[in-house]
């Protein structure tokens, strides 16, 4: 197996059809029975912390999903290839939260080697059309995650909606807000705006049922 996905796929959508899977299953079971879903929730968790690293000479950048630090190569203890293919682990010799170590997307990192495909061929053009078209792909199926977990949810749970029109109203409005929204922040911020298409999908699917 390997993650060649992007980041906003590995690191929050399929965290959150993760989540909307165990909630559906246990929906209806005793409490008790949550509790065998808790370790579950590592799954996601772990998913969500997965860094992207990028060797600059000197210093070593660490993305995450919210945040990102650069660290001296110095504080590198040992790079090295973890259980799961495509998943690497970089050892600090300090602790870094919340696993003591950071595990990082090989597909998405660059350690001292060019990233493949980095020449220019004269293909620019051809891949940049790839990537508009896989990025519109990856937004439909957002947009439909968020409608269809709405519809899950909603049919699962009986007092999950909306009880009058002026509610329903209100919330069509707010879904075409972060419709705008994800327009105007997709060029720019791409994760975040699939958040917000997600968000938006959701909302719209709550409303119209």
């Amino acid at each position: 197996m390997r993650l060649s996905a992007s980041p906003f796929v590995v690191q929050v959508w399929m965290p959150i059809m993760f989540i909307l899977g165990v909630y559906l299953f246990f929906h209806g079971m005793p409490p008790e029975h949550w509790l065998i879903g808790l370790p579950l929730l590592l799954i996601p968790v772990f998913m969500c912390t997965l860094a992207e690293v990028q060797d600059q000479g000197h210093r070593i950048q660490v993305k995450r999903l919210w945040h990102s630090i650069d660290l001296a190569k110095e504080d590198v203890a040992a790079i090295s290839q973890s259980f799961v293919e495509g998943i690497g682990v970089l050892r600090l010799r300090r602790f870094v939260p919340p696993w003591g170590r950071v595990y990082f997307v090989t597909d998405w990192s660059k350690l001292g080697v060019a990233s493949p495909g980095s020449e220019t061929d004269g293909t620019d053009s051809k891949s940049s059309r790839y990537s508009f078209a896989l990025g519109m792909l990856e937004s439909l199926v957002v947009a439909i995650s968020g409608f269809v977990a709405a519809r899950a949810i909603t049919a699962s749970v009986h007092d999950f909606r909306l009880q009058t029109s002026a509610l329903r109203i209100g919330a069509v409005t707010l879904a075409v807000a972060l419709c705008v929204l994800f327009a105007v922040a997709r060029a720019r911020r791409p994760s975040f705006a699939n958040v917000v298409l997600f968000v938006a999908t959701f909302i719209g699917g709550v409303a119209l049922r």
